[in-house]
């Protein structure tokens, strides 16, 4: 039983070294070159395929990297946004502060900084005109009928309504927002001013025998109570004239920008 178990490997051994034997003396040479002139393709073939099959699988790799790559590129541009954003907010910020504490150490005038937190119905001018809401109220001494301003000193519009924390503040463009003005002309002319249309600003009740002229500056005349005089409204932009009319209808250009009030200041009594 042995024996037969070791006669196949006595076999293979024979085989094995017969063709070696065969190999050196060269008897096996034909063979071997037909062998390998019918295989050459197939190897060749073969190692095509897998230089192929490893030139695709590098391109994915390389594709998938890549748009790793581009996402986080992407994700970092959008956090440099975020934050070059949030800078210029900034920067804007302590820009306007800075022209109020210039402003305010050339007065002698007490006033509270506040954040503008909404506008409030902007294009409703039916409801409510043109409103913005602040975030100071009562507790910091704020009373309807204060004068608001910007950072230079020109005048954005009155408190209208004040809660604990917060206040409604109407624009000079705002129908609702009314001031007693000086023209300063020749006889400082006392006026009206009322919004008009949510654009530009009017002054009522100037007779038609005042001269008035067109770039003529617009001032808050002192004659209402807790609003100092001089604090400048506009400019006269058109002027015009009818002899049946009582008083003359005039249009003042402000000079404040609406829709840049991030921070403003209450004029306080």
């Amino acid at each position: 039983m042995f024996k037969n178990r070791i006669k196949p490997h006595i076999k293979i051994i024979v085989v094995a070294g017969l063709l070696i034997f065969l190999h050196f003396i060269g008897v096996l040479s034909p063979l071997e070159r037909l062998t390998i002139k019918v295989s050459q393709p197939i190897f060749n073939k073969l190692y095509s395929l897998g230089s192929d099959w490893r030139k695709d699988y590098n391109q994915k790799n390389s594709q998938v990297d890549l748009n790793a790559k581009v996402n986080d590129l992407e994700n970092e541009l959008g956090t440099l946004v975020v934050a070059n954003a949030r800078l210029k907010d900034l920067e804007n910020e302590n820009q306007k502060l800075r022209e109020y504490l210039n402003f305010f150490s050339q007065q002698q005038m007490n006033y509270i900084l506040a954040k503008v937190t909404s506008q409030e119905n902007f294009l409703d001018s039916v409801k409510y005109g043109q409103n913005i809401i602040i975030n100071q109220g009562s507790v910091n001494n704020l009373i309807p009928g204060l004068v608001v301003i910007n950072g230079q000193g020109v005048v954005v519009g009155k408190v209208l309504e004040v809660k604990e924390n917060s206040a409604r503040v109407c624009l000079l463009i705002n129908n609702s927002c009314k001031l007693v003005v000086s023209i300063l002309n020749q006889n400082r002319t006392i006026g009206v001013t009322e919004g008009n249309l949510g654009l530009t600003v009017k002054i009522n009740f100037v007779g038609q025998t005042e001269k008035i002229n067109q770039g003529d500056i617009v001032v808050t005349s002192g004659l209402e109570k807790d609003i100092p005089a001089g604090l400048v409204l506009g400019r006269v932009s058109q002027i015009n004239n009818n002899e049946n009319d009582v008083w003359q209808n005039i249009n003042v250009e402000p000079l404040v920008n609406f829709d840049n009030l991030g921070i403003v200041s209450v004029v306080l009594p």
